[in-house]
């Protein structure tokens, strides 16, 4: 489940972080991932959330951090 591409590895870390501030319960266990991008000319870094057992337990925890006003989709 991706929660954001920024612009930086720190910014990732901070996407990763407020994930897991927002949802405590359904981040124990998960992983980080994040991914270096070059698209249009600059750098991104895709983040996201790894580790869930199937797609509706990836789709639970993006609708409490849509609840909690973060954005994030499943991949």
């Amino acid at each position: 489940m991706q929660i954001g591409a920024v612009s930086s590895p720190a910014l990732a870390d901070k996407a990763w972080n407020d994930a897991v501030a927002a949802a405590p319960g359904l981040a124990a266990g998960k992983g980080k991932a994040v991914e270096r991008i070059e698209r249009d000319g600059g750098t991104l870094y895709r983040t996201a959330v790894t580790g869930f057992a199937d797609r509706a337990a990836a789709t639970a925890f993006c609708n409490r951090l849509k609840a909690a006003g973060k954005s994030c989709f499943v991949r």
